[in-house]
């Protein structure tokens, strides 16, 4: 029986974010998918096909696999999508994808609460499998107000300019909120964007918003001392991670995982205008990092540490908390696909997926 499940995680492994060998991912598996569906599952690509190619490839009448790839999609382990009047259909991977979109309604039934234990332990997993490809998943946004004065301030840092170039927007639950519920913190706050947002939508797990929601509900949680990650290509938003260190995968890869290539920095880094600060310690309260210590009544900055979130700028009611650019601003791939590409020849992959895809 669990010989389909390693199959399984072996056919994820060949997506860029890997599905590393370890006794918990079989576990989350064989709890996800029936065995028949993991049949289908190891036949289908990363890239949305024809209901009939999978079915071919499985070796499957095609209404069997039809209903084994609309089943997944239900329960959000496939991507489907209608396109020039046919359904296509893809495997999701690891991550993001099998992780959080079962968590993305805000439900935890009797199988996600179990489950939510292994992925807190799998997924530390999962960050040094990212990390060994040394080109980050995701990077740190400030929100727009704190950059758009800035000098040398590019177009894939201005958020809000994002926002306003998708297609469609949408809202669901916080995966990793929702899993393992350790803080209070706003749980309907995860942004999706374009394809992604309407099989979310279409699927229940998520919802439609405005654009113009979108960017008060980022104010709303920069104020709730939350982080915003988006996916790390410089051509449009995919998702918006509204982040807590004491939930969020990311983060705590950074900051408890030592794991500094899971996540990239944004282009600037915290400064304190001494003469304006009066020694409150919000900032040093507000930065998910501890990368923020009051001596003698003046905040020190440990620029290792700092993720330019710019957390500590818009908690500051003296203004002496400002952004400054970085001296080197960490590249950005152009697309998701060059993103891909790069993750892949780094683990020596991408053959194995090509051919998965094909």
């Amino acid at each position: 029986m669990t010989e389909v499940y390693e199959r399984l995680r072996l056919h994820l492994d060949k997506h860029p974010t890997g599905a590393p060998e370890a006794p918990e991912i079989i576990e989350i598996l064989s709890a996800l998918f029936t065995p028949g569906e993991a049949e289908v599952a190891v036949c289908s690509g990363f890239i949305p096909m024809p209901v009939e190619s999978i079915a071919e490839r499985a070796g499957v009448d095609v209404e069997d696999a039809r209903c084994a790839l609309e089943s997944m999609a239900d329960k959000g382990l496939v991507f489907a999508r209608e396109k020039n009047g046919q359904w296509g259909y893809a495997l999701l991977p690891v991550m993001p994808g099998i992780f959080e979109f079962p968590y993305m309604k805000g439900v935890r039934d009797e199988t996600l609460t179990r489950l939510a234990a292994l992925w807190d332990s799998y997924l530390a997993r999962m960050a040094r499998t990212v990390d060994s490809a040394d080109v980050p998943l995701a990077r740190v946004v400030p929100i727009q107000e704190e950059v758009e004065n800035e000098p040398r301030v590019l177009t894939y840092e201005k958020v809000y300019e994002l926002i306003e170039n998708a297609s469609v927007v949408g809202l669901s639950h916080c995966a990793c909120r929702t899993a393992f519920a350790n803080c209070e913190g706003p749980l309907e706050a995860c942004m999706v964007f374009e394809e992604t947002c309407t099989y979310l939508v279409d699927r229940g797990y998520a919802r439609y918003i405005t654009k113009d929601e979108m960017k008060r509900l980022l104010r709303d949680f920069d104020r709730a001392g939350l982080v915003h990650n988006v996916n790390n290509s410089a051509d449009k938003l995919q998702f918006i991670c509204n982040c807590c260190p004491c939930c969020c995968g990311f983060l705590r890869g950074v900051k408890e995982l030592k794991v500094p290539n899971f996540l990239a920095t944004s282009g600037f880094l915290a400064r304190v205008e001494d003469d304006l600060c009066t020694g409150c310690a919000i900032c040093e309260e507000r930065c998910p990092m501890d990368a923020i210590e009051i001596v003698d009544d003046l905040p020190v900055i440990d620029l290792d540490r700092c993720i330019g979130c710019a957390l500590c700028v818009t908690g500051c009611d003296t203004e002496a908390m400002e952004l400054a650019r970085r001296e080197e601003v960490p590249g950005v791939p152009a697309s998701m696909r060059e993103l891909g590409v790069g993750m892949l020849q780094r683990r020596g992959k991408l053959e194995e997926f090509l051919e998965v895809n094909r």
